[in-house]
């Protein structure tokens, strides 16, 4: 954290969002080899299903790394630490 700054609490934003993607395309790989292994229609079928909804979320996911609240976030999670929303704790339990 030192050596790279703040800037590095940024980056692991996007890269978790890349590994998300890495872990989709695994579980898709796995799941077709699997249906393959087994040489059943039904198993087959349901990976091709499995694979289409996971595209969707790989999608997903690399629209947010070109349009996200990243920024935002970062400035909101800042102030909170610096104690500007510690109003909303009055009253609680």
């Amino acid at each position: 954290m030192i050596r790279f700054g703040p800037k590095l609490e940024k980056q692991q934003i996007l890269l978790g969002r890349f590994v998300d993607i890495g872990a989709e395309l695994f579980a898709m790989a796995s799941a077709s080899a699997r249906a393959a292994s087994l040489n059943d229609q039904a198993a087959i079928d349901l990976a091709r299903e499995f694979g289409a909804m996971a595209r969707v979320r790989i999608e997903r996911v690399f629209r947010e790394i070109g349009s996200n609240t990243d920024r935002g976030n970062y400035r909101l999670a800042q102030r909170v630490g610096e104690g500007d929303f510690n109003w909303l704790d009055e009253g609680m339990l």
